[in-house]
């Protein structure tokens, strides 16, 4: 009897000796959802950025940071469709977010969902009236000839961005369009101010000047084009013919 209870105790000291090893948890998933979100934010791989945000969101499907984050980069490496799917995830959760609606319409532009794209960046602007989103819309409705839509757009990014001279040529062309000649001309002289190199805009006011028969104006103007590129093939056909309208 004495034996037995020698060796329990020695059973139980030894057992105490041994170093216990700390049963293996399951990860919290919000901890792990956090993680990978981190990860794909840390990495310029847009592959691995979209393993890390769909790892992110498999253990949070409420991480919704993770669906604007993942429709970017898909956006970035033209898989539109899916881009869209995740910032309609994301904006119905954040309404508010001016970003998600202009980078959404981006997309649907890019798919030839015109109507929703101008529906985007109208919402984008009503969120945060920010310069690109009046650009994205200004350009839009030029392509699609609504030239006073345009118009008022450009002058918006206007007010923020004044040494841009392609935005000046755009809103000029629309000008052009309705035959405010007037304003056509400014907008082009005020893009050969930004960018006095560049020949193709001495052609573009000289062919208003053309329009309006205003001849020695366009036989100057193109001269100084010719200046800047002497193969200009459009000034070169027609320059003849506006000095002999001087003569």
């Amino acid at each position: 009897m004495n034996k037995l209870i020698l060796l329990f105790s020695l059973l139980l000291f030894l057992a105490a000796c041994i170093p216990q090893v700390a049963p293996k948890t399951k990860p919290d998933e919000e901890s792990s959802a956090t993680e990978w979100y981190l990860k794909g934010m840390a990495t310029t791989d847009l592959n691995e950025k979209i393993e890390y945000l769909s790892k992110a969101l498999q253990s949070n499907g409420d991480l919704t940071a993770a669906y604007l984050e993942r429709g970017r980069a898909f956006f970035n490496i033209a898989r539109y469709d899916s881009a869209i799917t995740d910032l309609s995830m994301f904006i119905k959760s954040n309404p508010e977010v001016g970003e998600a609606y202009l980078l959404r319409g981006k997309a649907y532009e890019a798919t030839h969902f015109l109507n929703d794209a101008l529906a985007d960046y109208s919402k984008s602007i009503e969120q945060n009236p920010h310069p690109q989103a009046y650009l994205d819309r200004a350009n839009l409705y030029k392509e699609r000839k609504r030239y006073t839509k345009a118009i008022l757009d450009y002058t918006e990014v206007l007010k923020e961005i004044k040494d841009n001279a392609d935005i000046y040529v755009a809103r000029g062309v629309c000008y052009q369009k309705l035959n405010q000649t007037k304003a056509a001309i400014g907008d082009y002289r005020s893009a050969i101010a930004l960018r006095p190199d560049d020949a193709d805009l001495y052609y573009n006011l000289g062919s208003i000047y053309w329009v309006m028969g205003q001849w020695q104006d366009v036989v100057d103007i193109w001269e100084k084009c010719l200046e800047l590129d002497p193969n200009h093939s459009r000034v070169k056909q027609y320059l003849p013919t506006a000095k002999k309208k001087i003569n």
